[in-house]
């Protein structure tokens, strides 16, 4: 005899799922007492879910960038390689600073000079004001006196932009990192001679990306409408990012203010949302299935349509093959059953991810909510 027991709704896709919880007293033949196991088990419907259309996308680092020297000298020391990780502020090349340290040197004495040149200056000055007070000046001497104090004043502004411009110089001798992340070319070796405006290293941080896809007019129109009380940028809804199996959840979409005319599409940039730096290193790089410059897929919802839908857990997946473990209605026992599979999609707040089965399943039929658990049980003859 069978007790069937509705399970809790989970969320509001999965309202539609009418999920029950049976305890089976049916003894099975290789079983030698019967058994009770409990199986979470839910009947199949038909359900309206949103339509995904996939397009071919290149991902990019939002933060990329080649580093150049601003001055010339001789490399003195690379301290990072390529596949390094790197902090914001951290020195990544040294540049011999024997010339710009000699040139620092020179303006502070410039500067010191003209300050020495203008108290001399100032000081004339307050000395003929008073003289000129008295009527033993005459206004021209006085005059001078004021142009003088007036021009010595100003080299003195003058030699402190010099010395800042040096101290400037000494700073390019440096070269440090912009922003925390990883380097992925080193263009310089130890001893090289290097000019302002040549190549040096090239990074880039995998705390944001971004996927760079064309999407055809007729869905970018259903975009802008979405986007158009956000100035071009909105958050991305039901949009992923699919790749090697995997499903990354958008965080916003910016739609380019103009249209390609020989395909008919708009640019589109998908963010990602960041990751944790603290989590990433060269092997989560080298392990990771989304790196920048290579191809992904965009999930981007284009219309409504009817499917039934289950569970990922209730699917074993066998390499290309998969199978449910659906309930018989005479014998009240679970058989596996090959299926088709479609599109995969998650609930609306993100606590189930949803599978279409395209052929192998009708509506009204009871599967297995869990899979490997339903193996396990009736391998071992519960």
């Amino acid at each position: 005899m069978l007790m069937m027991q509705h399970l809790k709704s989970i969320s509001p896709v999965a309202l539609s799922l009418i999920t029950l919880l049976f305890t089976s007293t049916s003894p099975l033949s290789i079983a030698a007492e019967p058994k009770t196991a409990e199986l979470p088990t839910l009947i199949t419907q038909i359900q309206t879910m949103p339509s995904y259309v996939e397009l071919d996308a290149r991902l990019e680092a939002i933060n990329q960038s080649t580093i150049s020297a601003q001055t010339s000298g001789i490399v003195e020391a690379v301290n990072v390689d390529i596949n390094d990780r790197v902090e914001a502020g951290q020195i990544l090349i040294r540049i011999n600073d024997s010339q710009q340290q000699a040139q620092l040197s020179q303006a502070r004495a410039n500067v010191a000079q003209a300050q020495a040149l203008n108290e001399d200056a100032q000081i004339l000055l307050k000395r003929n004001r008073s003289l000129f007070a008295k009527k033993t000046l005459s206004q021209g001497e006085l005059d001078s006196a004021i142009a003088r104090a007036k021009s010595s004043q100003a080299a003195v502004v003058a030699t402190q932009a010099a010395a800042k411009q040096a101290q400037e110089q000494l700073s390019y001798t440096l070269i440090k990192a912009p922003y925390a992340g990883i380097v992925s070319q080193r263009m310089v070796q130890v001893g090289e001679l290097v000019n302002p405006g040549q190549a040096l290293m090239t990074g880039f941080s995998p705390q944001a990306l971004r996927a760079i896809t064309d999407i055809p007019m007729h869905l970018a129109k259903q975009l802008s409408k979405q986007l158009s009380k956000h100035l071009g940028t909105a958050k991305a809804d039901n949009l992923f990012i699919l790749n090697q199996g995997q499903r990354f959840a958008a965080e916003s979409i910016t739609l380019f203010p103009f249209a390609d005319n020989r395909f008919s599409s708009v640019r589109a940039r998908i963010n990602l949302p960041k990751m944790e730096l603290a989590k990433i290193d060269s092997a989560t790089i080298n392990n990771s299935t989304l790196l920048p410059g290579s191809w992904v897929k965009v999930a981007i919802p284009s219309r409504e349509r009817e499917g039934i839908y289950v569970p990922l857990t209730a699917v074993l997946q066998q390499g290309e093959v998969a199978k449910l473990f659906i309930k018989d209605a005479k014998s009240q026992q679970f058989k596996l059953r090959y299926v088709r599979l479609g599109q995969k999609l998650n609930s609306a707040d993100n606590t189930i991810d949803l599978v279409e089965v395209s052929s192998g399943l009708e509506s009204n039929e009871e599967i297995a909510l869990h899979a490997i658990e339903a193996a396990k049980l009736i391998s071992s003859g519960l």
